[in-house]
This record gives structure tokens, C-alpha cells and sequence, in this order.
């Protein structure tokens, strides 16, 4: 949990820093995916490059469109556009690591890993009859 308010904060800082830039959720999707490397790494959990590449293409299309919704929305006003760009950001950081720690908190997602358990799979399969 504290690592996800951390990681909150520092969304916060970033969205509220480059505001009113274009195109800067690349930085705030690169914050994201490394999050959910560091909170799989602490509930010591393997993640693969290609769960990161998925997770790495969906975060950024989706908060993508939560941020120009936010932005298309408060336009009109651009102080609070701004503000809540960044309310915006620090929530689906902070939803996204609560789901990330609960997912990575799993007992089966702790230490997988294939190899070990072909080697279960198939000492199965020779035990039981057919």
C-alpha cells in the first residue's frame, strides 16, 4: 500500500508538472508500467516482457482517453482542466497499483514459473492410470 501512494505522489507531480503539455502520458504510462514491475518484484512474482509489452500498450491507450476526456471536458477553464488532469492521473495510478498488489498478491502468482511446473505437469501425468 505504500508503495502505491508513492507511486500516486509522484503521478501526481508528473501530471501536475507537464499539465499543460501535449502528449506527455508517455511519462506517466512509463511511471505505471514501472510500478507494476516494482509491486510484482515485492510480492515476488514473475512477470514477462511480454506481460510488460501488454501492459505497457493497454495502460497507455487507456489513459490516454481518460486523460483527454478530462482535458476535452474542462477546456473551457484550463486552471481546473489542469487540476483535474491530475486528479484524474493520481486515481487510476492509485486503482491501478490496488489492483496490481492484489493481483501479484495471489498465492499463484507468487514465484511462477513454467519450468517447474512442466516438471509437476508431467509427474502427474505418469501417476495417475489411464
Amino acid at each position: 500500500m505504500k508503495l502505491v501512494l508513492i507511486y500516486t505522489l509522484i503521478a501526481g507531480v508528473i501530471s501536475a508538472l507537464t499539465a499543460p503539455i501535449p502528449g506527455t502520458s508517455l511519462l506517466l504510462t512509463a511511471l505505471e508500467v514501472y510500478m507494476i514491475v516494482h509491486l510484482s518484484k515485492t510480492q515476488e512474482a514473475k512477470i514477462g516482457l511480454k506481460e510488460i509489452g501488454y501492459s505497457a500498450m493497454a495502460l497507455y491507450g487507456l489513459s490516454t482517453v481518460l486523460k483527454d476526456a478530462a482535458l476535452e471536458v474542462l477546456t473551457f477553464v484550463p486552471v481546473i482542466g489542469w487540476g483535474a488532469e491530475v486528479i484524474v492521473a493520481m486515481l487510476f495510478v492509485f486503482f491501478l497499483g490496488m489492483l496490481a498488489n492484489l493481483y501479484f498478491s495471489r498465492p499463484s502468482r507468487k514465484g511462477r514459473d513454467f519450468e517447474q511446473h512442466t516438471d509437476q505437469i508431467t509427474s502427474h501425468r505418469t501417476d495417475r492410470p489411464d
